[in-house]
């Protein structure tokens, strides 16, 4: 082990072994030293099979090793911020997945006390470290659909979970799960980052008929922004040979698509763009400038994310996404799942917070 790299731990051997572990190893100035799972025999074996030196089956043991620099968590939602906050006290910079939390409260907790340390936090949401959607976000603010009139997104896959009807923290709204919480939460980051904040926004969730585990799997929003421009929203994790990922830029114009019919969420996007004189959607050449280097493209993006988060722990110079971007898309999550209850559209300030009619705010 060389003293000279940072030294990360991960906690989850799912997609934490799956991404997250090669992510890290992509760059040069870190190294894995440690893996956690839910029991020390799991961990033993992941980290026999990766090269990792040390296997931890309770994550306060991981996170209390002096020779760890960074923690990356890939745990349930329900369960980041207590690893997160733990983490922070305990000097680590900390790099976690989406949602950060299953509530605001517990969201702000941790941005509270990553700032009180000063200490380096980002979260995967990575659909803008995406080349195609790099370059939709330039023609946008170029100009070069004129004024937007309207957007819309569907997103309609069939998750496996979905697909083998497994009863898991995935498809369970209590721990992070369903599509309000896994899907949507990447929609309202990228939207915001693509446009504007969105300002007030209505939702109703749905299950498939029949179907006992608490996660959403249907969810259609309408979105309104801050400049005006409406948005809907429909996204489904239970659709066989489902359309994919999919946005529509309307403008008076020009009109734009960022269209993903593949089963590669990340890699499969292709750029398309159409104005009145061209009079057709044509696909925008982006050549071959970023080639294919890890066959499973979240890892590429992941990485993305990671290098910039290293830079800040290494520097000391802040970056995004991170705890404080995490917090305004759980504000925004929490604001869907009040509208759904009530029934109603709900406000919200620029800075996620949701308002009443008389002017008070709830965080």
């Amino acid at each position: 082990m060389s003293q000279d790299k940072i030294r990360v731990g991960v906690v989850g051997i799912g997609f934490g072994q799956q991404v997250h572990v090669p992510a890290f190893r992509a760059d040069e100035r870190c190294e894995v030293v440690a893996i956690c799972a839910s029991n020390l025999s799991r961990a033993s074996q992941i980290a026999g099979k990766l090269d990792i030196p040390q296997a931890f089956g309770d994550w306060q043991e991981l996170i209390a090793q002096p020779n760890i620099d960074i923690i990356s968590i890939a745990t349930p939602p329900n369960i980041q911020p207590e690893i997160a906050i733990a983490a922070l006290a305990q000097g680590k910079a900390v790099f976690c997945e989406k949602p950060i939390a299953t509530s605001a409260e517990a969201a702000e907790k941790m941005v509270a006390v990553a700032r009180e340390q000063g200490l380096a936090n980002m979260v995967d949401l990575e659909f803008p470290e995406i080349e195609p959607w790099q370059q939709a976000k330039l023609i946008l603010d170029r100009g070069e659909l004129g004024n937007l009139r309207h957007v819309a997104v569907s997103w309609n896959v069939e998750t496996y979970a979905n697909r083998k009807g497994l009863d898991s923290w995935k498809t369970q709204i209590e721990t992070g799960g369903g599509v309000l919480h896994s899907f949507i939460s990447h929609s309202f980051y990228y939207l915001e980052w693509l446009l504007d904040p969105i300002t007030r926004l209505s939702c109703s969730l749905f299950r498939a008929p029949g179907d006992e585990r608490t996660g959403d799997t249907f969810a259609n929003l309408c979105l309104e922004l801050e400049s005006g421009i409406a948005v809907s929203l429909s996204v489904s994790s239970h659709a066989f040979l489902g359309n994919g990922h999919r946005l529509e830029f309307y403008g008076d114009v020009g009109t734009m698509v960022l269209d993903n019919p593949t089963s590669d969420y990340v890699g499969g996007f292709r750029l398309l763009k159409g104005t009145r004189e061209s009079k057709s959607l044509e696909i925008i050449d982006l050549g071959d400038s970023s080639p294919k280097v890890h066959q499973d493209g979240r890892i590429t993006v992941v990485g993305s994310l990671i290098k910039r988060f290293v830079t800040w722990q290494a520097t000391g110079v802040p970056d995004k996404p991170s705890f404080t971007e995490g917090l305004r898309v759980q504000q925004l999550l929490e604001a869907a799942q009040l509208s759904h209850e009530s029934g109603s559209w709900v406000p919200l300030k620029a800075g996620g917070r949701r308002q009443e009619a008389g002017g008070r705010t709830h965080p």
